[in-house]
């Protein structure tokens, strides 16, 4: 797995939040019953009110085809607010956005904002709106009591709904023709069969410039089979920085083991050097998997299906791919794959602005029908007929991925994909894997169910908790990530391991800790 202790500006731990801002609500209603909402007739909310969201999930919704259906539904109309065109862009405007009062009627924030911001009045609290015009929501709640505690403050508040996310890993791919050629037959099954089949790899295909095993982002994977990544142990005590198993446990044995094998790897050139150095591109890794210039990737799992559909084929028309299953530990037991997402996102939640008080009920009924089992089978599947058909009870796709996902921006598409952010609501995994191309559908129906582990909590901090968190945790994987390129090209010798530690501890490595196991205990009071 990669490190992936910030991630892409959507970890929770990223989001700092400020502690003293004015607060922005005009409250008109002091007691602990919601204000009446519009005329809704048959459970519709018939309401006009503006949603806030990066531009890119804009852009994604408005070519949904079952996006005016649900309007229509519903009787909606929602003005979408674009609040910064990437995640990063939106995080950074977001404070200012809230700060001087120009928060739309609703929109995403992290779940720490729509605490703090929530006390201030900024946001509603959601739960008597929940509790008077949402069954489905409240249903929700009751039958997942992970999700219940996270979204619930100690007085019993809820100022904002979390997006569910599929059950997904990272998972690790190879190019079967390349294999075969190489006469690989037997897929790997432990690391020391992986290294052996990277040799092989490299023996077969001389070009100076091959690497079997190339990739994008930091290059340090598989943590989990030499038992080095973060987890929660049966007494509840938290080892390593916890990242829902995608950070790493600098203290565990395996750590150390798990960059001497890197070392090995780069010393053979089994491994691409501009991956370990950080200056592969996502471009530059694509481009060596599409030309053979790579044999092997671990990444989002939808990334095999990418290149057999973006130049794969035609630069070879041999050209196939192929998943590994993931491999054992040390002590010959399945390993299980940290999830490539919290379950819940603690990063895109629903927040109602306390100014848009007078339209929150009817809001909320838009949001539960969302979470009704129509709402969710229109969002999952489209229109019955057109999109989906039942054929013995199950939900049959009439439109077919490959078509439909690779349309360009702008063309009307019938597309499912729950991972992308359009309202947050619960997740239907089978649903997910089948909507899927083929080649992704192969595994997928059955990879994550078996291999995904659901061991991983989400941790909930306070807002002084997190903003030290992200301070420290800044600094910590920066020179984390430096001392384990250093190691692995053999710039350091791994006699200057205690010195390591020791940094990274002056560095706050254990102090995060603490934050992580404080946080994790209040949570379970």
């Amino acid at each position: 797995m990669t490190v992936r202790w910030l991630k892409n500006g959507c970890v929770m731990a990223m989001l700092a939040v400020m502690l003293f801002v004015a607060a922005c609500g005009d409250a008109r209603n002091d007691g602990n019953q919601p204000e009446q909402g519009g005329e809704s007739g048959e459970g519709k909310p018939g309401v006009s009110f503006s949603y806030m969201m990066a531009g890119k999930y804009i852009n994604w919704l408005n070519d949904l085809k079952w996006y005016p259906i649900l309007l229509s539904r519903t009787g909606a109309q929602i003005e979408l607010v674009n609040g910064g065109e990437d995640d990063a862009s939106y995080a950074k405007n977001l404070e200012l956005k809230i700060g001087s009062g120009q928060f739309p009627d609703s929109g995403i924030v992290s779940l720490a904002q729509a605490e703090v911001y929530g006390s201030q009045g900024v946001f509603l609290d959601l739960k008597p709106y929940i509790d008077q015009y949402a069954p489905n929501i409240k249903a929700f709640l009751e039958k997942n009591p992970q999700y219940a505690n996270l979204v619930t403050t100690a007085d019993g508040q809820i100022f904002g709904l979390p997006q569910e996310y599929p059950t997904l890993s990272y998972v690790t791919f190879y190019r079967k023709d390349m294999f075969e050629k190489a006469g690989i037959r037997d897929l790997p099954r432990t690391i020391e069969e992986f290294t052996d089949v990277l040799r092989k790899l490299k023996q077969t295909y001389t070009d100076p410039n091959f690497y079997p095993f190339t990739g994008r982002d930091h290059f340090l994977r598989f943590s989990e089979v030499f038992g080095a990544n973060d987890y929660i142990d049966e007494s509840g005590k938290i080892q390593g920085v916890y990242r829902n198993g995608l950070g790493y446990n600098i203290y565990a044995p395996g750590f150390k083991e798990m960059l001497q094998w890197y070392r090995q790897l780069y010393e053979e050139k089994l491994i691409d050097p501009e991956w370990v150095a950080g200056t592969a591109t996502e471009e530059s890794w694509q481009t060596k998997m599409l030309t053979g210039q790579g044999a092997v990737g671990n990444d989002f799992f939808t990334r095999p299906s990418w290149f057999m559909n973006n130049g794969g084929p035609e630069n070879d028309p041999n050209y196939s791919m192929g998943v590994m299953d993931p491999f054992l530990d040390k002590n010959g037991k399945q390993t299980m794959l940290p999830p490539y997402e919290p379950i819940y996102r603690m990063d895109r939640v629903f927040v109602i602005n306390k100014k848009a008080e007078n339209k929150a009920a009817d809001i909320i009924k838009f949001m539960d029908y969302v979470f009704s089992e129509e709402g969710m089978t229109l969002m999952n599947y489209g229109e019955d007929g057109v999109s989906y058909r039942e054929e013995g009870g199950k939900k049959v796709y009439l439109v077919d991925f490959a078509v439909e996902g690779n349309q360009p921006l702008g063309t009307p598409v019938w597309n499912f994909l729950q991972d992308r952010l359009t309202f947050p609501r619960p997740v239907d995994n089978e649903a997910y894997y089948n909507w899927m191309d083929d080649l992704t559908k192969s595994f997928a129906t059955t990879f994550f169910d078996k291999y995904t582990s659901m061991d991983y909590p989400s941790i909930k901090y306070s807002t002084e908790q997190l903003k030290e968190r992200t301070g420290l945790l800044a600094k910590v994987q920066e020179e984390l990530n430096f001392a384990a390129v250093k190691f692995v090209t053999g710039d350091w010798g791994f006699d200057r391991w205690d010195e390591f530690i020791a940094q990274l501890e002056q560095s706050g490595y254990k102090r995060i800790m603490e934050i992580d196991q404080a946080a994790y205990d209040a949570m379970k009071k």
